[in-house]
């Protein structure tokens, strides 16, 4: 049975059905108490009509502004400046408030070459506005803004910051920070939440309580950890502060550019990360103060499906990733599996590097922005067709060599394995296994619900890795189909599913 229509069919449904919602801008007419992008791109396109590096005028003109807009709303703002005079961090809370409870948190210089729009304008407006909402009918005790210097010349404000509050606080007023912390690598899409700090069972918890619509998985923070990439958020998680780490990816070519503008900033977005750090901000505020010593706990499992987080316990990924292996009767054409995956790699990335040759000819400032010199969806597009097109080729070479397919076992076996090992992260690979295993068994029916399933977890994982990659990680973006989708090849399904011809007599 041909199913390869059914199957690519079920995987785009899943992605559709998943497809990040981005919620409208809310008006300048909004009411006082919610948080507007409108209200918050205003003094933004002041902000970020020029770059704005540490030290130059236009980054004193900013803070200047920024102290103005924090007083206007019912803060105390003072400046906390370096021993050496090069930071200035701006620290602001209502008048006498302690230093334990919500710190949002931005960095208000960019680099040279960028107005800083998005990084770390965005951060910015999100944390003014969110702060003024948040503040109508007066500031509340335990609510703290945070502006940091330096960050793009190596987190030097956050660092100077953690070392002043060392210096002056006790272990229980540290610990008892919760930092909303606002970054961006695009300029547009919907907002990502990438990283945690602390126990993620209460974090979660209270992510459910402020409605937060952000893309969140525990896969995306499983990448992200074992990544060289820094925030400020790095140097509060290594200082013992929980929280979340905010920013957006797509539009990613824009990233420390010149054309990291306001206009390029897209309100919706603006929206999307505003709304979240609201919501947690106040679902926090309404908690005891002093959030407490992290209690021990395993790594949490939990996926953005249909705009909302879904959680799992990490022993059933588990058991749902080994349960589909007893369908399985792997021999040795696991081996020739084997081979056809190591082949289908290898020439994917092969010729991705090859396609990376043209595409620098077309454009030339391929090889030279910092960023993407291509939008990621027509690229995604491309690594796909590579990735599905080796691995079809590597099945009909190896076809002659073997009787039963094998790459199915191997996809199954492989992807069952990550996901016992690393349910946080492999909970995503759990619907191929089973699709692998029931296509292995010739159930190609029951398989389609595998590839809806797997549509609505990695549909939206590939594309966020799209659009977060640079043009030059295309032979990265060749190998994610044969990683992450290698059981819905159709034409090695059908090695060993089919009898053999017997010969005929005369």
């Amino acid at each position: 049975m041909d199913t390869r229509v059914p199957l690519a069919a079920a995987v785009v449904l899943g992605v559709a059905l998943n497809w990040p919602r981005l919620p409208d801008a809310a008006p300048a007419s909004a009411p006082p108490e919610r948080f507007s992008a409108t209200r918050a791109l205003v003094p933004l396109a002041a902000w970020a009509a020029e770059p704005r590096p540490t030290g130059s005028p236009a980054h004193a003109a900013v803070l200047d502004d920024l102290s103005a807009a924090l007083t206007t709303s019912g803060f105390e703002v003072r400046r906390e400046v370096s021993p050496d005079g090069r930071l200035v961090n701006l620290v602001a809370a209502a008048p006498g408030a302690p230093v334990g409870g919500v710190w949002l948190t931005a960095h208000s210089d960019s680099v040279p070459r960028a107005p800083g729009a998005a990084d770390d304008g965005l951060g910015l407006a999100v944390v003014t506005e969110a702060a003024r909402a948040i503040s109508v009918g007066g500031v509340p005790a335990g609510l703290h803004v945070l502006v940091t210097d330096g960050e793009e010349l190596g987190l030097l404000g956050a660092k100077a910051h953690v070392a002043a509050d060392r210096a002056s606080s006790g272990e229980g007023e540290r610990a008892s920070r919760l930092v909303l912390n606002v970054e961006a690598r695009g300029t547009e899409g919907p907002a990502y939440m990438f990283q945690t700090a602390g126990p993620e069972g209460e974090l979660l918890q209270a992510w459910r309580e402020s409605g937060c619509g952000a893309q969140a998985t525990s896969l995306a923070h499983s990448i992200y950890a074992v990544l060289p990439n820094d925030t400020d958020f790095t140097v509060f998680r290594r200082a013992g502060w929980w929280g979340y780490d905010f920013a957006l990816i797509d539009g990613a070519w824009r990233y420390h550019t010149p054309e990291d503008t306001p206009a390029n900033l897209s309100p919706a977005s603006v929206q999307a990360v505003g709304d979240c750090v609201t919501g947690l901000a106040r679902a926090w505020l309404g908690r005891e103060p002093g959030f407490g010593a992290p209690k021990p706990e395993g790594a949490r499992v939990y996926a953005q499906v249909g705009g909302a987080t879904v959680e799992a316990p990490g022993w059933a990924v588990r058991l749902a990733a080994a349960l589909p292996l007893l369908l399985l009767r792997p021999s040795r054409r696991v081996l020739v599996g084997a081979g056809a995956w190591a082949l289908a790699l290898t020439a994917a990335m092969g010729l991705a590097i090859f396609a990376m040759v043209p595409l620098a000819a077309v454009w030339p400032g391929f090889a030279t922005r910092p960023a993407e010199a291509l939008h990621p969806y027509p690229l995604f597009g491309l690594a796909l067709a590579l990735g599905v097109g080796c691995a079809g080729g590597a099945l009909r070479l190896l076809r002659p060599f073997s009787p039963v397919g094998g790459w199915l076992d191997l996809a199954a076996i492989g992807a069952a394995v990550v996901a016992v090992a690393l349910p946080a992260a492999g909970y995503a690979l759990v619907p191929g296994v089973w699709a692998a295993a029931l296509r292995a068994r010739g159930y190609e029916r029951m398989a389609v619900a595998g590839a809806l399933a797997a549509g609505v977890l990695i549909g939206p994982v590939l594309l966020g890795a799209c659009v977060g990659l640079t043009s030059r990680m295309l032979p990265v973006l060749a190998l994610l189909p044969l990683l992450t989708l290698g059981w819905g090849i159709p034409r090695g399904a059908a090695i060993g599913n089919q009898p053999r011809p017997q010969p005929r007599g005369p």
